[in-house]
């Protein structure tokens, strides 16, 4: 069994892997938070790529493709009394330590331009993996709709259960008579402790990582095994 910092880590660089190639899959322009807080407290990449507390503050080097004045121009548009420098590439907040910045951070939207940046290839595959019933567009009607009670993640076999408690049934589907209570369960391929980036089924579901207590579930269930179910990569987290 993995250990809970392996199992932590691995998350962390699922979450880092896809979220990036989500910003890939954006315009030029596009709103993006600064950080992304995970259900099980750690903090997710956007478009702060890493960090360390060092000298009584936080260096944050920045994702690929932002410009470091611009990205500065634009948080101070958001919260003026914000204290930031810029130190070559990376971003340096003094006096405050990560807990307390990215709190701060974590609910900011900023629109900012990226260059330079190539699609990852991973991206377009996930892309191709989401799209892959397209020429079948899905009804809405075929949409189940939940409210999330309690997310957990499964070490021993390295996947998500969600627990949800179904608030709209679907119309047409295999499915339109759920009720009560169920399970939402999605394994992850892993390589090297680490979610495999190359799988493009770990790519489409990472939104299910950033679900938690009171979130609500659009899905289509693609299969059920007693009160566990499995859906489809057309999901949405509310």
């Amino acid at each position: 069994m993995k250990s809970l910092k392996k199992q932590k880590n691995s998350l962390f660089s699922f979450a880092w892997i896809v979220i990036f190639a989500v910003i890939l899959l954006c315009s030029d322009i596009c709103a993006k938070p600064f950080i992304l807080k995970s259900v099980d407290g750690s903090w997710l990449p956007m478009i702060a790529l890493s960090w360390v507390a060092k000298n009584g503050g936080v260096l944050v080097k920045i994702a690929d493709g932002i410009k470091p004045n611009d990205l500065r121009k634009e948080m101070l548009s958001k919260i003026p009394d914000l204290s930031i420098e810029i130190l070559g590439k990376d971003l340096f907040f003094p006096t405050t330590t990560p807990d307390s910045l990215f709190e701060v951070l974590k609910n900011i939207d900023l629109d900012i331009a990226e260059v330079n940046v190539k699609r990852h290839s991973a991206a377009e595959n996930s892309e191709m993996f989401v799209k892959k019933s397209a020429e079948n567009p899905v009804s809405k009607d075929e949409y189940t709709e939940a409210l999330v009670e309690n997310v957990v993640f499964d070490e021993k076999n390295e996947k998500i259960v969600l627990t949800v408690r179904i608030q709209q049934r679907a119309k047409t589907g295999m499915f339109p008579k759920l009720y009560g209570v169920y399970k939402i369960e999605h394994a992850y391929k892993m390589k090297n402790d680490t979610v495999d980036p190359s799988d493009v089924k770990n790519m489409a579901f990472l939104p299910l990582i950033t679900a938690k207590k009171g979130s609500r579930i659009a899905f289509i269930p693609e299969k059920l095994d007693s009160r566990i179910l499995t859906i489809t990569p057309d999901f949405k987290i509310k």
